[in-house]
């Protein structure tokens, strides 16, 4: 059932106003503003490296409407060739004559209407490659810039926004990009000038009788543009958080089921589709009004012309009755631009409220981010330092305070910690997926903050809890770590790394579909495959970051095996709550409210009857 609007009108926009701002949590702040010709200027620029392809098909585009408008004027000579030659009452050979006269026009006529078919379909190839190349174009960078953005951003933004932008918000661009200047010059404004044009010299006095109705059209058209360009900024906004729960509930769905959510998920999801959905409704609404106010406007024209036209004919100021029939069909073109134009405002508004939000994104900076003087990091020996580093998602709120160490080339460093302790922040730091706020991390003496971020992330190699395996087959997740990898390379990472049994157990062993998430792998599974990846990949510096919290016990012995060769010549950060992961680090850092309250090795730890040694006997009792 469709819900019912507020009524009257003032009362319906406050309550779409008040919707707004019920609606808690967003991600982004969103401006509601009437459509500005700085919002135009910039998808005029995303236009403008295939402007001559543009050119070339509006050139066709107004060669066709001109070929169509001579219909008015073919129309209005036999019109008139037929009076005139009824009036003179000629013989037979005159007949034969006005028979040929007659067909030569028609002729011309189906010439000309032949040749508007010709060049409209070569005008559609043109435009719709132009404006499909614009779209590929755009979803071009806006992939490529959210591969740029921080992790701080998707910490913040949800999946089903993200999504939205690259998808809905770019495809209501498409008519815009493909007939936006046709519509505009070809469709609209050529049409209206040309049929002005010709119905003045028609006969200035029917053109006279209806110029006063361009007022009200632009008055109407005016308030009709101000008003729809505010709903259908809502309506993005609102379709947007429907696309955001929907994806939310999807991806989650084990949870959903297991804590018997769905009910309670739907009450959510169909409170939002409500909102939509009155959104969608008003918007109906005001072009339901706009679209019929033109149509009345379109007959009082015609009534106009021909009640006029009758009048100047039968008073005798007229004496070409083919004038007022072309006055009649001029007025028709003039005005058919405009109730098609109004069709095609509901898509350029809605256009226009996704181009808001793209350019939004697109003008995000990412929060890291390579300096004007970065330079690429040549092949480190892995030496790892926190110079005073204080860090927090929120700089108001530090995660981390002026945490100092030092790692040598080749150390297993062990981080433990009640969780929020500040373990993986540390992690992320040092893969410069932050920035801290204050103090130097430093790698081989090089700040991260003044080398290439790309130089780093080739010598740097992350498995982290939440593994991550792509749609694909095993082999291909594996190479991922390193593309130009042969499947000799990738075999040999497996063996290497004691993974290669488990991986030939599989039904198409290497050639085995992981599934989406890789769905189709047991969590075991999924982590030796990430281990290979990372060991492939060859880095300078691992970072595990709760890498056994999902395996098993089996092959967590199987793991700890291969790390003892992964340790070979890498420094290696291992975050853990398993302690027999750590146990024979070269040094361990016990983290404990963002600072570091302990270091040593395990022995010296437990001997020292500390915080780690509360930790190490509260693990031996659940061993036991």
């Amino acid at each position: 059932m469709i819900p019912k609007l507020p009524t009257p009108l003032s009362r319906r926009a406050a309550y779409l106003r008040e919707q707004l701002k019920n609606l808690k949590g967003d991600d982004e702040e969103v401006h509601y503003r009437p459509i500005e010709w700085p919002l135009i200027r910039r998808l005029l620029e995303l236009l403008y490296p295939f402007r001559r392809q543009y050119a070339l098909g509006l050139s066709m585009g107004v060669l066709m409407v001109i070929l169509e408008m001579m219909s008015p004027q073919y129309m209005r000579h036999l019109v008139n060739y037929v009076t005139d030659y009824t009036g003179a009452g000629t013989g037979a050979a005159t007949e034969s004559s006005a028979i040929r006269h007659i067909t030569l026009v028609v002729l011309a006529w189906a010439a000309t209407f032949a040749a508007a078919l010709i060049v409209q379909r070569f005008n559609i190839l043109v435009m719709t490659r132009a404006g499909e190349t614009v779209q590929f174009d755009l979803r071009r960078r806006m992939f490529r810039h959210l591969q740029r953005l921080s992790m701080s951003y998707y910490d913040r933004t949800k999946l089903g926004r993200i999504i939205s932008h690259c998808t809905s918000d770019i495809s209501a661009l498409r008519e815009i990009n493909v007939w936006g200047f046709q519509q505009v010059v070809a469709n609209f404004l050529i049409p209206m000038l040309v049929a002005a044009i010709m119905l003045l010299t028609t006969d200035w006095r029917l053109f006279l009788s209806v110029v006063w109705l361009g007022p009200v059209l632009y008055v109407i058209n005016d308030y009709y543009r101000l008003k729809i360009g505010l709903i259908y900024q809502q309506i993005r906004e609102h379709f947007t958080r429907v696309s955001t729960n929907l994806a939310e509930n999807i991806t989650g769905m084990r949870v959903v089921t297991a804590f018997d959510r769905q009910v309670t998920n739907l009450d959510t999801f169909n409170a939002l589709q409500n909102t939509n959905t009155i959104n969608n409704v008003y918007a109906a609404r005001v072009n339901g009004t706009f679209q019929p106010v033109l149509e009345l406007i379109r007959f009082i024209g015609k009534l106009v012309i021909l009640t006029f036209g009758a009048y100047l004919i039968v008073s005798g100021r007229l004496t070409r009755v083919g004038s007022v029939v072309a006055a009649f069909l001029y007025w028709d073109w003039f005005m058919n631009p405009i109730i098609n134009f109004g069709t095609f405002s509901s898509q350029m508004m809605m256009a226009m409220a996704g181009a808001e939000r793209i350019f939004a994104l697109l003008e995000r900076e990412p929060d890291v981010f390579d300096l004007p003087d970065a330079r690429p990091l040549p092949r480190i020996d892995g030496r790892v330092a926190f110079d005073h580093v204080t860090f927090g998602y929120e700089p108001a709120r530090p995660v981390l305070h002026d945490v100092c160490f030092e790692a040598n080339p080749g150390q297993m460093i062990a981080l433990v910690g009640a969780t929020g302790s500040g373990k993986s922040s540390i992690v992320s730091l040092i893969a410069r997926f932050y920035q801290p706020q204050s103090g130097r991390v430093l790698v081989d003496g090089h700040d991260i903050r003044h080398v290439t971020g790309e130089s780093l992330n080739r010598q740097t190699g992350l498995v982290l809890q939440q593994n991550y395996l792509f749609s694909g087959t095993v082999m291909e997740n594996i190479r991922y770590g390193k593309a130009g990898a042969t499947d000799a390379d990738v075999i040999a990472a497996a063996k290497a790394i004691s993974s290669y049994d488990a991986i030939a157990e599989l039904p198409d062993a290497f050639n085995t579909q992981v599934g989406e998430r890789g769905g189709s792998m047991s969590l075991g599974q999924r982590q030796l495959i990430c281990f290979t990846r990372a060991f492939l990949a060859d880095p300078r510096i691992f970072m595990l970051d709760e890498a056994t919290s999902a395996v098993d016990t089996a092959t967590e012995l199987q793991v700890q095996h291969s790390l003892e060769k992964l340790l070979v010549g890498r420094t290696t950060f291992v975050v853990a709550h398993r302690l027999s992961t750590i146990m024979k680090a070269d040094n361990i850092l016990v983290i404990d409210a963002g600072r570091i309250i302990e270091r040593g090795r395990h022995a010296t730890l437990v001997a020292a009857g500390g915080k780690y040694a509360h930790l190490y006997r509260q693990f031996v009792m659940q061993v036991e």
